[in-house]
């Protein structure tokens, strides 16, 4: 089990290395929600050190995505208000337990990542079909 779960973490850390930086937001926002259901999970279930530890990893994604921002757009600073936004309420939700709050950060992080990935799709596009969208 050990071998298997040291293999896991292996490829894992592969797929970070050999990522370009769009794949890194999207894994980013992946990892976000990913820890917001967690501690959905984990508060349902009364398990406060789940639901803490959830939480803390998912606020320590917002902060790499607030720092990975190139604040020389425009862009970025709408991104960086709707972070410290997303910052503020996964520690409100840490204080009060309250799963109701966890939904609609859900909906707002796979709005972005959904974003992300049709911009990662473009970009891959030849610019002949670029041009034809």
């Amino acid at each position: 089990m050990v071998a298997m779960a040291t293999a896991y973490n292996r490829y894992k850390e592969h797929d970070v290395m050999m990522a370009n930086p769009m794949e890194l937001i999207v894994m980013l926002y992946n990892g976000c929600i990913k820890q917001l259901k967690l501690a959905k999970i984990a508060i349902d279930d009364k398990d406060v050190d789940k639901a803490n530890g959830s939480l803390q990893k998912a606020q320590d994604i917002v902060m790499e995505l607030m720092m990975s921002l190139d604040m020389s757009y425009e862009v970025s600073k709408e991104l960086m208000n709707l972070y410290e936004f997303m910052a503020h309420e996964i520690g409100q939700v840490n204080v009060t337990k309250n799963p109701a709050s966890i939904g609609p950060l859900v909906e707002m992080l796979t709005s972005l990542r959904d974003a992300w990935v049709q911009v990662q799709k473009q970009t891959r596009m030849p610019a002949a079909q670029l041009s034809e969208n």
